[in-house]
């Protein structure tokens, strides 16, 4: 079985390795009502804040520009006011979409108007899913934080069909 956290490490390369405060985990994950995936935060706590690949924008709880309890509050917010009418996500009720707490919990974004949300299940089983913002269609892919971001990296369609955005040459990080 691949390890798509150290292939992701081994594809980067050394990342800035900030000082892990468990209280920003803590107070991030006691607000959003669920713990964040272990390879989700070890990512972070490695790489972030970065963009990658010029593209994706991943945040750190314990950054004051690019503080993720921040930005997730702010992608929460944006999100409940949305009025949604279709959902193409088999998981998704547009009846019932909740975005935060007991729901969606925004993981990341590009600047293409994608964004990654985690949504917990039982056993600790995460769900991503991609909003599109061009098609207002969700994505659901049944993967942990890491096999995702391996394959986006690795330049495979997953924000949706047809969506890899053709990255030529190894993978690029950049600090924030």
């Amino acid at each position: 079985m691949t390890n798509y956290l150290q292939a992701i490490f081994d594809m980067l390369g050394p990342g800035i390795n900030r000082d892990e405060e468990p209280a920003d985990w803590l107070r991030l994950e006691q607000e959003i009502g669920s713990a964040l995936p272990t390879d989700f935060k070890e990512f972070v706590t490695r790489y972030a804040p970065a963009e990658l690949n010029n593209r994706l924008y991943i945040h750190h709880p314990g950054s004051d520009a690019w503080n993720l309890l921040r930005w997730m509050r702010e992608t929460v917010e944006a999100f409940e006011a949305c009025a949604w009418e279709e959902i193409t996500a088999a998981s998704l009720d547009p009846g019932h979409l909740v975005f935060g707490k007991g729901g969606l919990v925004p993981l990341a974004s590009t600047n293409g108007g994608e964004y990654l949300f985690l949504l917990p299940r039982p056993g600790n089983r995460p769900l991503l899913v991609v909003h599109v913002g061009d098609d207002d269609d969700f994505y659901e892919y049944d993967m942990s934080f890491a096999a995702w971001l391996h394959r986006y990296l690795s330049g495979q369609d997953m924000t949706g069909p047809n969506s890899s955005i053709g990255w030529n040459g190894p993978a690029q990080v950049r600090a924030r």
